[in-house]
């Protein structure tokens, strides 16, 4: 059935308007639960971080989940949860200090590993969208090297810049 609800999104846009909420699917993703499904107030699927509604509502009215929705088909190639474009091809360099954990981890459904002579390790893998990983190759510091997409490495330099930045100019 139909639940009304209402939901405090991390862009504030919407907060405390009710909407009706149609649930597809309900999964767990990088440390928390989230529900998929089709969001009456923006008239599309989205998914939802459940801690974030702040009430729901069942009605007494029936919905029924499309034929053919796919929980890993609305994922595509996402590396945690957020698809988005355009499809990349993403290759890094770890040096051998992160080789073992990154090549004995399941971090993407696309991975392939290829292992260097020096105990480093090449990793390939294929993602809609460039934001989600981004912060992945990020909490990998120094150990871990952008090679392609170009436009990955540029925004992983950026964001490494800014860093530096804060830490280059800070007082005590």
């Amino acid at each position: 059935r139909v639940l009304r609800c209402r939901y405090e999104s991390l862009s504030g846009e919407g907060d405390g308007e009710e909407f009706a909420f149609m649930p597809y699917a309900l999964y767990f993703a990088v440390r928390a639960w989230y529900a998929v499904g089709h969001h009456g107030g923006r008239g599309e699927t989205r998914t939802l971080k459940l801690n974030r509604f702040v009430g729901a509502t069942l009605t007494e009215e029936a919905y029924e989940i499309p034929e053919g929705f796919s929980l890993r088909a609305h994922l595509g190639n996402a590396w945690r949860m957020i698809r988005g474009v355009p499809r990349c091809e993403v290759v890094l360099e770890f040096d051998a200090s992160f080789a073992e954990t990154i090549a004995d981890t399941a971090w993407h459904r696309t991975q392939r590993i290829e292992h260097l002579d020096d105990g480093g390790i090449v990793f390939r893998c294929t993602v809609d969208g460039l934001d989600e990983i981004v912060w992945w190759v990020l909490s990998m510091g120094s150990a871990c090297r952008v090679i392609e997409p170009p436009e990955l490495r540029e925004r992983v330099r950026e964001q490494a810049s800014s860093v530096a930045a804060m830490y280059t100019h800070a007082s005590g």
